[in-house]
């Protein structure tokens, strides 16, 4: 595989700002010279993820996590690093042709393996079925639903028979029946096996990877006294939280549009298909999680919600939309007329009808004045009134004045209190609302190799400055060569190896080369110390001082250990000459 050189790496991050790029993921909020978010990586309340415009690194004072762009992609968004340095490089607009060959494998462990095989063999049974006599009323029913040939195909959609058909292809292929009852296709019942999914029209689901991991079944017979539909199990490869309905498929129509379609079902997205619309998907009637989010995320930062118009679709929303608008999505609503979700929109309207109710879509504010509206009764003045309190919160976050004012009448016809008494509601809010100072704190768990003592403080800061200056890293390579630390050590040896070859250095290049977590960790804090960017040549002198008398020191303790334990006087001898050479060097 053809690989960046370490030249072009650097132009790739150094292309990019930090800020614009977390920025577009996450919240920030300036505070001094930098920025602060909610951090990502634990389960952070208050921002402590600090990113800093001037040394182009991020650091969460409370879990530690931190590191340069391509370090944030590539955990935040779970690539790889070389899918971090193509997401730059696409940002700055640099070419990067030779990695066109470069396609991140995608990682299955060997237990997991039969597990994707059978899905695989299921898809091509069930499909196959569909084509069967056996399945002529399944289709008479897709038909009858308008979904087609192109459809079938485009979805890979199948028919599951009467019998075992399953069972009977996997025990000939030789799979466990362990592994067949893992897969949740085979359900095992007091040591007898049988095919989970009988007499249903089958729906294939895919991973993120594009990768068949469940199926959903439907029933087609009218008298059936069955469940609608049945979904496969949550497996060791299939977790509803987890995925999205053909979120592989609909990528780059994602890109293209620059927004993505976030619906309820599946259904719902083959309604879109149907209706010429691809950049769409599903969340399958689970509540939108963080795994959801994140896949989201690497497609766009623009979502066009538009769940089932019932109350639980509603409540789902809600919901759903306030948690995009807290990880930075820019979001839109779009609420069927009706209550109807797309594919009844599609049967009973048309496609013309549905395309165009899509276009029709709201802010996240006019949705919830509606959703309280709807939810309070308004007759009753303690209701009207808390319909009020709930909205003044966002109201009073409205910068824009034409804005407030559009929202403000949306609020006052609906509640019947007047604009100044809303405008009174809203200044007392904002009057109410503690300003909010961050102040970078320390925590108990944040580094355990805090300095404890003036050579300790040396060390790191000598480093420091070691950062900022090439002379002071040969210094340290010609006078000093050493420190006490492990992990400072390791760091200097980065440095003095990085300056053989450039004239300045930064902590973000640095990130890229060092394979040490802890190392990593320390290197950030030292690139966030709060001391004087100015130095002299007298202060660089004392830290490597210093530093020498502690060594020395050090080398004075270990001798007089040893000339404690050793019984032979000559020995003894030597060790106390060793200690006098030290003392009075």
């Amino acid at each position: 595989m053809a690989r960046l050189s370490e030249e072009k790496i650097q132009k790739i991050r150094s292309s990019v700002d930090i800020v614009d790029v977390i920025g577009s993921y996450l919240p920030l909020e300036k505070k001094g010279k930098g920025y602060w978010a909610i951090c990502p990586f634990h389960d952070d309340k208050n921002p402590s993820l600090s990113v800093s415009p001037e040394l182009q690194i991020y650091k969460c004072f409370v879990c530690g996590a931190g590191g340069n762009v391509f370090t944030f992609l590539k955990e935040y968004l779970k690539i790889s690093y070389i899918e971090a340095v193509k997401m730059c490089a696409e940002m700055a607009g640099i070419d990067v042709s030779e990695l066109n060959d470069y396609h991140p494998a995608a990682k299955i462990n060997d237990e997991q393996q039969p597990l994707y095989q059978m899905h695989d063999e299921a898809l091509k049974i069930y499909h196959l079925f569909l084509k069967t006599k056996n399945a002529l009323a399944a289709k008479e029913y897709l038909n009858k639903r308008h979904i087609g040939e192109d459809v079938i195909e485009a979805f890979q959609i199948g028919y599951a028979p009467s019998d075992d058909s399953l069972l009977k292809a996997f025990t000939q292929l030789n799979f466990s029946r362990m592994d067949m009852a893992k897969s949740g296709l085979i359900i095992e019942a007091s040591s007898h096996y049988y095919d989970r999914f009988k007499d249903r029209i089958m729906f294939p689901l895919w991973d993120s990877e594009g990768r068949v991991v469940g199926f959903s079944g439907r029933i087609y017979q009218p008298s059936s006294d069955q469940a609608k539909y049945m979904n496969s199990p949550e497996s060791e490869i299939f977790t509803k939280g987890k995925t999205l309905y053909r979120y592989a498929q609909s990528k780059e129509a994602v890109k293209k549009a620059g927004f993505v379609y976030l619906l309820e079902g599946f259904m719902d997205v083959i309604a879109l298909y149907r209706a010429g619309i691809e950049n769409a998907t599903a969340i399958m009637g689970t509540a939108l999680t963080k795994e959801h989010l994140i896949l989201l995320r690497k497609v766009t930062d623009t979502i066009h919600l538009c769940l089932d118009g019932d109350k639980p679709g509603q409540d789902a929303m809600m919901k759903a939309s306030k948690a995009l608008l807290e990880h930075g999505f820019q979001v839109r609503i779009i609420c069927l007329k009706q209550g109807m979700d797309p594919d009844e929109m599609l049967e009973n309207f048309g496609k013309e009808a549905l395309v165009n109710a899509l276009k029709s879509h709201i802010s996240v504010l006019e949705f919830q004045i509606n959703y309280y509206f709807e939810n309070s009764h308004m007759e009753n003045y303690d209701e009207r009134k808390q319909y009020l309190e709930r909205l003044a919160v966002p109201l009073s976050e409205l910068k824009d004045p034409i804005d407030r004012d559009y929202y403000v009448q949306l609020v006052a016809g609906k509640s019947g209190f007047s604009k100044e008494t809303i405008l009174s509601k809203i200044n007392q809010m904002q009057s109410a609302m503690p300003k909010k100072e961050h102040h970078p704190l320390i925590f108990k768990n944040q580094n355990q190799r805090n300095p404890q003592n003036k050579y300790m403080r040396s060390e790191r800061e000598l480093l420091y400055y070691m950062l900022k200056d090439k002379s002071v890293a040969l210094r340290y390579e010609s006078e000093l060569g050493f420190l006490y630390d492990d992990k400072l050590r390791l760091i200097a040896n980065y440095m003095i190896d990085y300056y053989r070859s450039h004239d300045t250095l930064e902590v973000a290049d640095l990130l890229d080369i060092i394979d040490d977590n802890e190392a990593v960790k320390l290197l950030l804090d030292i690139g966030d110390m709060k001391i004087p960017e100015t130095f002299s040549k007298e202060v660089i002198d004392d830290y490597i001082l210093t530093i020498k008398n502690f060594s020395v020191k050090l080398q004075i303790e270990n001798l007089n250990e040893e000339l404690k334990q050793e019984l032979d006087p000559l020995k003894k001898a030597d060790l106390v000459s060793q200690i006098y050479a030290l003392k009075n060097q």
